[in-house]
């Protein structure tokens, strides 16, 4: 199994209650995570751009997606 974590900061909206570098740099030591990133704005073309880019040039074949909800937009 080859998991890709992505930590979005939504702006200031995450990164304002999360330590979004804590929550990527943990997931990093986590079994069969081979990448994690944190992304200023995952919901963006470029953001989903680096997931689809990440999936095939890291053969991922598991995604987590830590993202605040359509719902909150």
């Amino acid at each position: 199994m080859r998991i890709g974590v992505f930590v979005c900061w939504c702006g200031s909206n995450i990164k304002n209650t999360v330590d979004v570098d804590v929550v990527r740099d943990r997931a990093r030591t986590m079994p069969q995570v081979v990448y994690a990133q944190d992304v200023q704005y995952l919901c963006s073309e470029v953001g989903q751009s680096e997931i689809s880019q990440a999936i095939d040039t890291h053969r991922l074949d598991r995604v987590v997606v830590a993202a605040c909800s359509p719902r909150m937009h």
